[in-house]
Parts: structure tokens; sequence; C-alpha cells
């Protein structure tokens, strides 16, 4: 109805009911026609490859912004954009990993075409309920944690990556697969990468295992208001949607340190004189991350922004 709604992503929102992925009749099985690609960049580390067709080829690219145990991907090439976009696609990680459905919305990546974009092997994952008890949340189990606030220094897990064989869409009867190989050994650089990352912040191996809860966001309703109320003119004026990242180092002290702003869709109508993540470093309140001592800690934490018309 022209109106529009940005939304502020804690963890990642849950989208999934399992679904079948049985072999269809119109498989498209596209085999690597390159080596993997490590891109180590001042922001993010990536993995690249290449499928299919090298005049027209399906990429995948994967990546991540700090070190944690998942990732966000991207899927771009000519067989995608006979998606019929908004409605389910069956996204199998298989055969270590069970299918789920995701909707996408239509995305681009550079010149290589229309997009999926997703998140992790099994798709958003719900956060808990948010808590008036900062005592309740902290109570929660490890795995409920994690699940919502991905502690960092974390890693992808190296042997269920090896246990990777292929990445597929399905939609009615036609199904793209991706045969992977040797992911692995991709997946075990991807993780050194964002160690690097992490290590130029001033964070060690050993923070992880010092490390009992993550920061715990106290007035994002607040902050994403302020968000919300600086949708891009432009972007709004042509309908224009995208996905970013916030990066952020919180101090012991509970104030955000630094804020990395981080596009993962193209943005070419998003040019902001203030962005989110000048609005976290003056307005956002944390309780900070603390220790195997229960005394405060300097943490990392993300946040996902989406900029949506509705």
């Amino acid at each position: 109805n022209g109106g529009f709604s940005m939304r502020v992503l804690i963890g990642f929102f849950a989208v999934a009911a399992m679904a079948s992925s049985s072999a269809a009749a119109e498989d498209i099985v596209l085999e690597p026609n390159q080596k993997w690609v490590a891109d180590y960049g001042e922001n993010s580390c990536r993995l690249i490859r290449s499928f299919g067709d090298k005049d027209k080829p399906t990429v995948l690219v994967i990546q991540q912004t700090a070190p944690t145990s998942t990732f966000s991907w991207t899927v771009a090439g000519p067989d995608v954009r006979y998606t019929r976009w908004h409605r389910p696609v069956t996204v199998h990680w298989g055969p270590q990993f069970d299918p789920f459905e995701e909707e996408f919305k239509q995305a681009s990546l550079d010149t290589v075409g229309s997009a999926y974009i997703g998140w992790g092997w099994t798709g958003y994952e719900t956060p808990p309920e948010r808590m008036t008890s900062k005592t309740a949340l902290r109570n929660l189990s490890d795995a409920k944690l994690a699940s919502a606030f991905e502690p960092t220094l974390a890693e992808i897990d190296i042997e269920q990556a090896a246990r990777v064989e292929f990445l597929s869409f399905q939609q009615r009867g036609r199904r793209i697969v991706l045969r992977l190989d040797n992911f692995g050994a991709a997946v075990s650089a991807l993780n050194e990468c964002t160690r690097k990352l992490a290590a130029e912040w001033g964070f060690d191996e050993s923070y992880y295992n010092r490390l009992t809860t993550t920061p715990v966001f106290l007035n994002i309703e607040d902050v994403a208001q302020l968000i919300q109320r600086d949708y891009p003119s432009r972007a709004r004026s042509r309908g224009a949607q995208a996905l970013f990242r916030m990066r952020i180092i919180v101090g012991a002290d509970g104030k955000p340190e630094r804020c990395d702003w981080l596009n993962e869709t193209e943005a070419e109508d998003f040019v902001m004189k203030r962005t989110p993540c000048d609005i976290v470093m003056q307005h956002a309140k944390y309780d900070p991350a603390v220790d195997e001592n229960g005394e405060p800690i300097r943490s990392i934490t993300q946040q996902g922004v989406q900029y949506s018309m509705r």
C-alpha cells in the first residue's frame, strides 16, 4: 500500500516448516567450474564458487562479518530468475541438514543476476522471548541462548560442513542443485579469516571460552523507532528494499565502542546522512556480556536491519 517497515533482527526470525527434498524430474544439477575462492576483506570474510556454464554461471557466496557458528549466504545466477518471489522455496544443505522453507525477496548480486539471500544451515532461528528479567535471560540454557544471541568467538563446525555435499533450491517441480566438494577445507579457511578479523579488534582466541553471556540490547525498541524514521527518502520513493548488518563492539560498561554498517544486498538508493550505526553509537544501551567469573567483559554482537516496503 506504499507504506514501509523496518525490522531490527536480534538473532534471526524463524521461517521454516520441514519439507520434502526428494528429487524432481526437472532437477538442474550444476557442477563447480572453479575451485573455492577465499576473499578476505577489511570487514568480512567470504567464500566464493562458480557453478555450471562459465559464461553464464551460478555463483555461491558464503560470508561472515564476525567469528560465529553461522553465516549468511547468497546464490545468484540465470536459473534463479525463474523463481516466483514471496512464495515458498525449499532449501537443503544436504544430506547433513534437514530441508527448510524460505520465502525470498527478490535481490541481485552484482552482474550475476537474481539472487537468493539466506542465513545458516537451517534458516533463521527463533530467538527466545524478550524478557524483562535479565536474570531470567541469563538462566536460559546455553543452546537456547546461543540460538538468539550468537556468542563469539565461535566458528562454523568443520565436521558438519565436510558432510554437506550439495545445496539445493526447489519450488514446485523444479530444483536447482549445486554440487559441493572440499567444503570442510573451505570452511576451515573461513574460520581462520574471521579469527584474524577479531584479533584486529582486540579479541584473542581465549575470549569465547571466557564468555558466559553475550550483551543484552536494553532499549532496542527505542533504537528501532529512531532507525525507522530515517528510512532513506530516495529508497522509499523508489520502493527500494535492502538488508544490512551491524557489527557492534560493546564495552564492559555496556556502551557501544564501534559499529560497522555492512550491506548484504545491492543498495544503490540507500545513501544515508545518518546510518543506523550512527544511531546505535548515540543511543544504544546494553547490559554487557559476562565472563566466567560473572564480571562484565568487552564483546562482539551483530544485528540485522531489513528495510522493506509493505
